[in-house]
């Protein structure tokens, strides 16, 4: 096997999962979400209102998780949140209504992101509500920093995923979460890449 296999987890179960979160996305204004988009400059980001220390653990942890992977373009706390390209708002539900939009009416947290002609992510907004408990929160604040890093779409295929379409609350992201995002980065995926090109790549990468 390659070192990408996880026992147990066939190419084609992979496949259609890869599809599913990668290839896809719960809302869009405009544009495709059914060709890979992703980050390709790094992620400078910057924290809103108020956030715990716990919080700030929280997206600490995220970012040191994903910059430990091959191809990631890294992800790093900016001191003005100003010159954030990825802004992550700690607010009360109105204010997070009232940044991203009423189909986030009774969301604990959304993203929402933006891609260019080349379906490169270049800017993203997320929100966290504080009137949650902070268990609860913490699991919130690393699913949407993982839906915004590409994987838009939910899931309803494994329920230990930090982005289960069901309600969890996940400490953490999944062995198959972080092979997601390892494959998703790797240099053979480029943006714009629809699912027979992915999967092309990921059977040769993947077995």
């Amino acid at each position: 096997h390659s070192p990408y296999y996880i026992s147990g987890l066939d190419t084609d179960t992979f496949l259609r999962y890869f599809s599913e979160v990668v290839l896809d996305a719960e809302f869009i204004n405009s544009g495709s979400a059914d060709v890979v988009q992703k980050w390709s400059g790094q992620i400078r980001y910057g924290l809103i209102g108020a956030p715990t220390e716990e919080d700030r653990a929280a997206v600490a942890a995220m970012a040191s998780s994903m910059n430990g992977i091959s191809g990631f373009p890294g992800m790093y706390e900016v001191s003005d949140p100003n010159s954030a390209n990825l802004k992550i708002h700690f607010v009360s539900e109105d204010e997070m209504i009232n940044i991203l939009g009423g189909n986030f009416y009774g969301c604990d947290g959304g993203v929402t992101v933006w891609w260019n002609g080349g379906q490169q992510i270049y800017e993203g907004v997320i929100c966290i509500r504080t009137d949650l408990d902070q268990y609860v929160r913490n699991s919130v604040i690393k699913e949407e920093i993982y839906n915004g890093l590409g994987p838009i779409q939910d899931t309803d295929l494994r329920s230990d995923s930090l982005i289960y379409s069901g309600y969890s609350t996940p400490q953490q992201m999944s062995q198959v979460d972080m092979l997601i995002m390892k494959l998703l980065y790797h240099p053979n995926i480029d943006c714009g890449m629809n699912a027979q090109q992915c999967e092309k790549v990921i059977r040769e990468l993947y077995y």
